[in-house]
Protein backbone atom coordinates (compact mmCIF):
# COMPACT_ATOMS: atom_id res chain seq x y z
CA UNK A 1 0.00 0.00 0.00
CA UNK A 2 1.44 3.28 -0.77
CA UNK A 3 -0.24 7.31 -0.78
CA UNK A 4 0.49 9.65 -3.91
CA UNK A 5 0.18 12.90 -2.48
CA UNK A 6 -0.22 16.25 -4.62
CA UNK A 7 0.61 19.61 -2.77
CA UNK A 8 -1.10 22.50 -4.17
CA UNK A 9 0.05 26.35 -3.03
CA UNK A 10 -2.99 27.65 -5.06
CA UNK A 11 -3.75 32.04 -5.50
CA UNK A 12 -6.15 33.08 -2.46
CA UNK A 13 -8.16 34.88 -5.29
CA UNK A 14 -9.22 31.95 -6.69
CA UNK A 15 -9.03 29.43 -3.67
CA UNK A 16 -13.17 28.59 -3.27
CA UNK A 17 -13.22 28.40 -7.13
CA UNK A 18 -9.91 26.01 -7.54
CA UNK A 19 -11.51 24.24 -3.93
CA UNK A 20 -15.20 23.77 -5.34
CA UNK A 21 -13.78 22.44 -8.97
CA UNK A 22 -11.22 19.96 -7.33
CA UNK A 23 -14.31 18.51 -5.14
CA UNK A 24 -16.78 18.39 -7.75
CA UNK A 25 -14.91 17.27 -11.60
CA UNK A 26 -10.93 16.63 -10.83
CA UNK A 27 -11.21 14.72 -8.12
CA UNK A 28 -14.30 12.25 -8.88
CA UNK A 29 -12.58 11.84 -12.19
CA UNK A 30 -8.79 11.09 -10.50
CA UNK A 31 -10.83 8.10 -8.58
CA UNK A 32 -13.52 7.11 -11.59
CA UNK A 33 -10.43 6.14 -13.41
CA UNK A 34 -9.83 2.92 -11.40
CA UNK A 35 -6.66 3.18 -9.87
CA UNK A 36 -7.20 4.68 -6.36
CA UNK A 37 -8.96 3.09 -3.50
CA UNK A 38 -9.55 6.20 -1.28
CA UNK A 39 -8.42 9.85 -1.20
CA UNK A 40 -8.42 12.82 1.57
CA UNK A 41 -7.92 16.62 1.14
CA UNK A 42 -5.96 18.47 3.60
CA UNK A 43 -5.23 22.40 4.33
CA UNK A 44 -2.21 23.08 5.71
CA UNK A 45 -2.88 25.24 8.42
CA UNK A 46 0.21 25.68 10.27
CA UNK A 47 2.78 26.93 9.86
CA UNK A 48 0.10 29.55 8.06
CA UNK A 49 2.10 32.21 6.32
CA UNK A 50 0.96 35.58 5.70
CA UNK A 51 1.11 35.29 1.51
CA UNK A 52 -1.36 35.13 -1.14
CA UNK A 53 -1.54 31.31 -1.36
CA UNK A 54 -2.96 28.13 0.43
CA UNK A 55 -1.64 25.20 0.74
CA UNK A 56 -3.43 22.25 0.23
CA UNK A 57 -2.67 18.59 0.34
CA UNK A 58 -4.50 15.52 -1.58
CA UNK A 59 -3.47 12.14 -0.69
CA UNK A 60 -4.72 9.55 -2.94
CA UNK A 61 -4.33 5.92 -1.79
CA UNK A 62 -3.15 2.77 -4.12
CA UNK A 63 -2.48 -0.86 -3.56
CA UNK A 64 0.73 -1.53 -5.34
CA UNK A 65 3.05 1.02 -6.83
CA UNK A 66 2.08 -0.67 -9.82
CA UNK A 67 -0.89 0.90 -10.10
CA UNK A 68 0.76 4.51 -9.18
CA UNK A 69 2.41 3.46 -12.24
CA UNK A 70 -0.46 2.58 -14.25
CA UNK A 71 -1.96 6.04 -13.32
CA UNK A 72 1.32 8.07 -14.08
CA UNK A 73 1.54 6.79 -17.80
CA UNK A 74 -2.18 6.46 -18.82
CA UNK A 75 -4.08 9.11 -16.51
CA UNK A 76 -1.85 11.75 -15.02
CA UNK A 77 -0.87 13.71 -18.26
CA UNK A 78 -4.54 14.26 -19.28
CA UNK A 79 -5.92 15.13 -15.66
CA UNK A 80 -3.02 17.69 -15.25
CA UNK A 81 -3.27 19.41 -18.70
CA UNK A 82 -6.98 19.96 -17.45
CA UNK A 83 -5.72 21.57 -13.89
CA UNK A 84 -2.82 23.58 -15.86
CA UNK A 85 -5.32 24.94 -18.29
CA UNK A 86 -7.96 26.07 -16.16
CA UNK A 87 -5.97 27.61 -13.17
CA UNK A 88 -2.71 28.59 -15.18
CA UNK A 89 -0.85 30.67 -13.54
CA UNK A 90 -2.05 30.74 -10.19
CA UNK A 91 -0.98 27.91 -8.59
CA UNK A 92 2.10 25.75 -7.64
CA UNK A 93 2.08 21.49 -7.15
CA UNK A 94 4.67 19.34 -5.90
CA UNK A 95 4.02 15.36 -5.81
CA UNK A 96 5.75 12.75 -3.88
CA UNK A 97 4.37 8.94 -3.01
CA UNK A 98 4.95 7.48 0.15
CA UNK A 99 5.44 3.79 0.58
CA UNK A 100 4.00 2.15 3.74
CA UNK A 101 6.26 0.46 6.39
CA UNK A 102 5.15 -2.51 8.06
Amino acid sequence: MGVYIVTINIKRQVEEEWLQWMKQEHIPDIMNAGFFTSYEIFKVVIPDTVSDEAVYQFHYRFNSIDDYYQYAEKAAPEFQRKHSEKFLGKFKASRAILKKID
